[in-house]
């Protein structure tokens, strides 16, 4: 089966946070139109007609609750249309939490959302870059819709949980408290905006391999800690998942709709700006089909060193939103990524080593 088509409505550049490391723009008071918002789900939904596909509608920001009645409206007038065309609609949101009422928890509930959860752990590792305009720091507040969240059966969720060089020595205790106070999926999500000098990434590496023991352990016992970047890597191991976890379809499979109606390859690009050439059409004009397939056709990777590199068939390599981030091309690997996805994917190879090693010790004992 086919993977749906996603379409993510940037509602807002405002946001209730100012948090340091935040790559969807400045933030202000301008909120996308209720005439832009049909027009992008409408353009949409004929994509998904066209393609055979289903429809993922998801809310970004900015923070997407600011815009509540808008987002209610979305989803009312998607779910009306999708009947009409018989496509299948699910729904999410990235949200900081803030404004995670009870009530709106409720009502996204009731309608299947995968509602994804900005929280970077421990309060020290939080607080450290998501703050109020005014430096409070905000992990009290979201910790809470975290609570809530946990304490609905059911109810599709995952945690954002974001690493950057100025909160990456609080790595293993932030996953340890996300873990002790939630059991679902950890979206680790490095922050590939910014520099990483050296003595950073050595830190981050000591910090790192700190926590895979205790991800090895978790895994012994059956309590596993969920990493979305582990698990991938070590689903790649089966060549039969590879494309599946790891192959970019930026342009292809995503359409992000700015505040304004631009249309960009992902959301993680919106903040860029309205630069033409990260664009591909707009609400009032429709797809560009040129620039799209130039973005299909430059997508990938061309740097040297990964095709003759025994990882590169598991890597990262070719996610074209990350290379953009920090490379500045969508088929460029930055040193930074590479000896990341090295980290990452040695580990979970010796985690599986050490796992299977316990089975085949404890079978022979």
């Amino acid at each position: 089966m086919r993977r749906p088509l996603q379409l993510t409505l940037c509602l807002t550049h405002d946001c209730t946070l100012r948090c340091s490391y935040c790559y969807a723009g400045r933030k202000y008071a301008h909120a996308m139109s209720r005439e832009t918002a049909e027009r992008g789900m409408d353009i949409g939904l004929a994509e998904a007609v066209r393609t055979e596909r289903g429809l993922d509608l998801s809310f970004f920001g900015g923070e997407p609750l600011l815009e509540w009645d808008l987002l209610q409206h979305c989803c009312d007038y998607t779910a009306r249309r999708a009947a009409e065309l018989e496509v299948k609609v699910r729904y999410g949101i990235t949200t900081n939490g803030t404004l995670l009422t009870p009530e709106r928890l409720a009502w996204m509930a009731s309608r299947d959302f995968l509602i994804g959860l900005s929280i970077d752990g421990s309060s020290a590792m939080h607080d450290t870059n998501r703050c109020f305009a005014d430096g409070r720091g905000s992990h009290e507040l979201v910790a809470t819709a975290l609570q809530r969240m946990a304490a609905i059966p059911g109810l599709r969720s995952k945690v954002i949980c974001v690493v950057n060089p100025a909160n990456h020595h609080y790595l293993r205790e932030g996953v340890l408290w996300l873990h002790e106070h939630y059991r679902g999926r950890i979206g680790l999500n490095f922050d590939y905006w910014s520099d990483w000098s050296d003595a950073q990434f050595a830190s981050l590496r000591q910090q790192w391999e700190q926590l895979m023991q205790d991800v090895t352990e978790s895994y012994r016992i059956q309590q596993p800690i969920r990493l979305d970047c582990l698990e991938r890597a070590l689903v790649s191991l089966n060549k039969a998942h590879r494309e599946q976890c790891l192959h970019c379809r930026i342009g292809e499979r995503e359409i992000a709709v700015s505040v304004d109606g631009n249309f960009f390859p992902c959301s993680r690009m919106v903040g860029v700006g309205d630069d033409p050439s990260c664009t591909f059409g707009n609400v009032r004009t429709g797809i560009d089909r040129a620039r799209q397939n130039f973005i299909i056709a430059t997508r990938g990777n061309v740097t040297p060193e990964c095709r003759v590199c025994k990882l590169r068939h598991r890597c990262l390599n070719t996610c074209g939103c990350t290379n953009y981030a920090t490379s500045g091309h969508i088929n460029r690997v930055s040193p930074f990524l590479c000896n990341l996805q090295q980290l990452i994917m040695n580990s979970a190879d010796r985690m599986v080593a050490t796992l299977q090693g316990d089975i085949t010790g404890s079978h022979f004992a």
